[in-house]
């Protein structure tokens, strides 16, 4: 079922309440694959308090040190953001969000990821999102608790996952995962130092690049292509200075 895929990943917690929060969110609207980035405070009292009769699902979250752990076999990242951000992502509202995720998640896992509750997530942490969501609220007071966000997409999910057509819908196309892609972004710019395209200043030109292939979303063969065009460029360098 599509949605034994779509994980839910908490960066970074501060309140442990909250994660009980999110749990009891999620086990009401059919979700269970919950992951948690280095939280302050779990286990605790407090995440079994506010779970409210979905402790059982506590004993199932994963705990891991770096979202890169917690999304590394994700092929759809989406962030969840209440503004833009100095690295800023294509913008889906909560209802795209759920269908994209569904879609996503009939071949492979996907992940929406949401940043602690004082301060959101930070730029390192949106820049391995393809997309982010923002749910619309009041734009004088828009901040919302963390849980609340959790139990608003998780309904969304819910919701979309009701349309038949959706919830067996098939991508037509094999995205890479997380951990394949940023494989890519590291081959990429090394070969553009080696070139000397990329200077040590430039770091905002490697953005844009990341930026502009999360927008094209290249699927496996295409990112091997890309692989494999860098990695021959690599060996006519090696050729040309022997």
């Amino acid at each position: 079922m599509s949605l034994d895929n779509i994980r839910i990943v908490l960066v970074r917690t501060y309140h442990a309440g909250n994660i009980g929060s999110a749990v009891r969110s999620m086990k009401t609207m059919g979700l269970s694959d919950l992951y948690l980035v280095s939280p302050r405070d779990f286990p605790s009292p407090e995440a079994n308090k506010m779970s409210a009769g979905a402790e059982g699902m506590l004993s199932t979250i994963k705990v891991v040190e770096t979202l890169e752990q917690a999304i590394s076999d994700c092929t759809v990242i989406v962030a969840s953001t209440v503004r833009p951000r100095t690295y800023d992502l294509p913008e889906l509202n909560p209802e795209q969000t759920a269908n994209l995720l569904l879609e996503g998640a009939s071949n492979s896992p996907v992940a929406l990821i949401f940043g602690p509750e004082r301060m959101g997530l930070h730029n390192e942490d949106i820049k391995l999102a393809k997309y982010r969501v923002t749910i619309p609220a009041n734009p004088e007071y828009n901040s919302l608790n963390m849980a609340a966000a959790v139990q608003t997409l998780s309904y969304e999910i819910y919701k979309a996952s009701l349309n038949t057509k959706t919830a067996e819908a098939k991508a037509s196309r094999t995205l890479p995962s997380s951990e394949d892609v940023e494989r890519l972004f590291v081959h990429l710019e090394k070969v553009l130092k080696d070139i000397q395209f990329l200077r040590p200043h430039q770091g905002e030109t490697m953005l844009r690049l990341r930026n502009l292939l999360n927008r094209a979303e290249p699927d496996v063969l295409e990112t091997s292509i890309i692989r494999g065009i860098l990695t021959a460029i690599e060996k006519s360098l090696q050729g040309s200075s022997d």
